[in-house]
C-alpha cells in the first residue's frame, strides 16, 4: 500500500468541495483507483489521506495536490520517480 497524505490550509467548504471534487476529477480521467480516500479536519484545515495499490499512481497524486507518498521510495530518492 502506499499512502498519500495531502493537507489542505483552507476551511471554507466550498474551497473544500471545489478541491476534493478536483481530486476526484483528475483520478477518474487517469484512471487511477485509490484503495481508500478520507478526510479529517484539523485545526488549520483538512488532511486528506488516500491509499494507492500502485506506486506510480500514489507518486503522481501527491505531486499534482502538493502532498507526499508516506514511506515511498520517492520520498528517499525523489529523482528516481520523475516521470
Amino acid at each position: 500500500m502506499f499512502p498519500v497524505e495531502i493537507a489542505i490550509r483552507e476551511s471554507d467548504e466550498d474551497a473544500f468541495t471545489a478541491r476534493m471534487a478536483a481530486m476526484r476529477e483528475w483520478l477518474d480521467h487517469r484512471g487511477f483507483v485509490p484503495s481508500t480516500f478520507r478526510y479529517t479536519f484539523t485545526e488549520p484545515g483538512v488532511l486528506f489521506r488516500v491509499d494507492f495499490s500502485v506506486e506510480a499512481a500514489a507518486v503522481a497524486f501527491a505531486r499534482e495536490f502538493g502532498g507526499h507518498v508516506i514511506g515511498a521510495l520517492a520520498d528517499l530518492f525523489p529523482q528516481a520517480a520523475e516521470p
